[in-house]
């Protein structure tokens, strides 16, 4: 397993796949998937936190809706650490077709903030998931539905994970293996965990 050696970066995490590009990202020379971990003082801006979890994701929803959807958010725990993750599919700016997925995991602390964010990109042919979802579902127009976070929303059903055993090359898909690695191999520095958690409000 292939671990971030740095001792004072908050997050170590399976990077195997990866090529380091700088002191905080890293790339797929393949593609174009990048993986970036920043610190930050700044805390989260929400006036919700992960305690609030159902109302946190429809506030979380309705803002990404203005550049796209979120799939996608939910508390989870990285090496004992409670985090926020959310996985957002949008627009990739300046290109006429094609998506950008970012998995990430916000790591919040009363006084610092961690972010581990995987982004994937469609960059070759796309639309082929979304076409085949919507043709077996029946009609050109079966692939929208309501957003199970806030049913005034629309979500797009090929983006379900349901769908990701038949692409499994695609960005999406990778998106979220990527997150199902982090979430088994992440260790988070003892010093980092140690601090008090963050509290909204």
């Amino acid at each position: 397993m292939a671990h971030v050696s740095s001792n004072s970066e908050p997050i170590a995490f399976d990077a195997a796949g990866f090529e380091r590009l700088d002191a905080h990202s890293w790339f797929d020379p393949q593609t174009r998937d990048v993986v970036v971990l920043s610190t930050r003082q700044a805390l989260p801006r929400s006036p919700l936190w992960v305690e609030e979890i159902g109302t946190l994701r429809r506030e979380l929803a309705r803002m990404h809706s203005a550049t796209g959807i979120l799939l996608e958010a939910d508390a989870v725990a990285l090496d004992g650490t409670t985090a926020l993750y959310t996985l957002v599919a949008e627009s990739i700016p300046k290109a006429r077709t094609g998506r950008r997925f970012r998995a990430s995991f916000v790591l919040a602390k009363a006084n610092r903030t961690a972010v581990l964010t995987g982004q994937f990109e469609e960059w070759d042919i796309s639309g082929v998931r979304e076409v085949t979802a919507r043709v077996k579902l029946g009609t050109p127009t079966a692939g929208r539905s309501p957003h199970p976070y806030d049913p005034k929303l629309e979500y797009e059903l090929s983006d379900d994970a349901a769908w990701d055993p038949q692409f499994p090359q695609h960005p999406l898909t990778k998106a979220r293996a990527w997150a199902r690695t982090v979430r088994e191999s992440a260790v988070v520095d003892a010093s980092f965990a140690a601090l008090p958690g963050y509290r909204a409000g």
